[in-house]
């Protein structure tokens, strides 16, 4: 299958119709959700996506079976598992975190875990920075929900990276919009002197859309679904800790030029989903050039 660009040279309209016999695409790093439509329309017809979850410090999972059953978690490769559960875990009480971390035998599913690893490379109970959930015990599988320092509550919220992109993925399909990236951070207030706020999302979408995306839909979307999947943060809005969230519907490519001066474009680079402070966002309004005020 072929297709004409725009400079009248003909293309091929995916890879399969370069590589014919191409059948499967490995991937891992990411959540593939977001852009999952996207590529796979860029791979062709029948071609299949195989996660893996690599990390530089082992080979930690891979998928054996349907995607949403999570991944397999390669527990006789050599590397011994712990499991500090996250409503425990403090990136600034490292030192005294041993006593709080479980064994493999002792995870329960639907729990936030951080991954400890000890492996014959000299690794020793170190923390590789991943939040684990498992789906399944019999055998073990893991689903990735985010890092441990790219977490959400600055409010006391806990929202992690995976209930932010499924809220917004759950969104952007109701409408038929397809994201290119995002990030969300808190946006600090004051009201009778107590420090209040709400979560500022900067979001880019792929143009075009079938309707025409506004901030203030997509935030009352966004908010609903949040409350819907974390009762944490369901509780602040409730009871006005959390103000309603505004966003931000960049024009393309800013969060390419961020990731270029942060140098994280290409490679290995990655945008991180959140944050609870507001480095990352007040670096991208500087270079915004358009924004969708709440």
């Amino acid at each position: 299958m072929l297709a004409k660009a725009s400079h009248g040279k003909i293309r091929p309209a995916h890879l399969k119709a370069v590589w014919p016999d191409l059948e499967c695409v490995v991937h891992g790093g990411v959540p593939l959700a977001p852009f999952a439509d996207e590529l796979k329309a860029l791979a062709g017809p029948g071609v299949t996506f195989h996660e893996v979850f690599p990390a530089s410090e082992g080979f930690i999972a891979a998928q054996d079976a349907d995607a949403s059953a999570g991944l397999r978690l390669l527990a006789d490769a050599g590397i011994f598992y712990e499991f500090i559960p996250m409503k425990e875990f403090s990136e600034d009480r490292l030192a005294g975190m041993g006593m709080r971390a479980l064994p493999l035998a002792e995870v329960r599913t639907g729990i936030d875990y951080a991954v400890v690893i000890t492996t014959p490379a000299g690794l020793c109970r170190y923390v590789i920075g991943d939040v684990v959930r498992f789906t399944s015990l019999e055998p073990y599988r893991i689903l990735y929900v985010g890092r441990t320092r790219l977490q959400l509550s600055a409010f006391g919220e806990h929202v992690i990276e995976k209930e932010l992109t499924d809220a917004l993925l759950t969104v952007c399909q109701r409408h038929g919009w397809t994201i290119a990236n995002f990030h969300v951070a808190p946006w600090f207030s004051e009201s009778g002197g107590e420090e209040r706020g709400r979560h500022e999302w900067w979001i880019e979408l792929r143009t075009p859309t079938k309707t025409t995306p506004t901030g203030p839909i997509i935030a009352t979307e966004l908010d609903a679904e949040l409350q819907r999947l974390n009762a944490d943060y369901a509780a602040k809005r409730q009871g006005e800790g959390l103000q309603a969230p505004i966003v931000r519907l960049v024009m393309p490519g800013l969060f390419e030029q961020w990731m270029k001066a942060a140098g994280k474009w290409g490679g290995q680079g990655k945008m991180p989903r959140c944050r609870s402070d507001r480095h990352i966002a007040d670096e991208l309004a500087s270079i915004a050039r358009f924004c969708d005020e709440p």
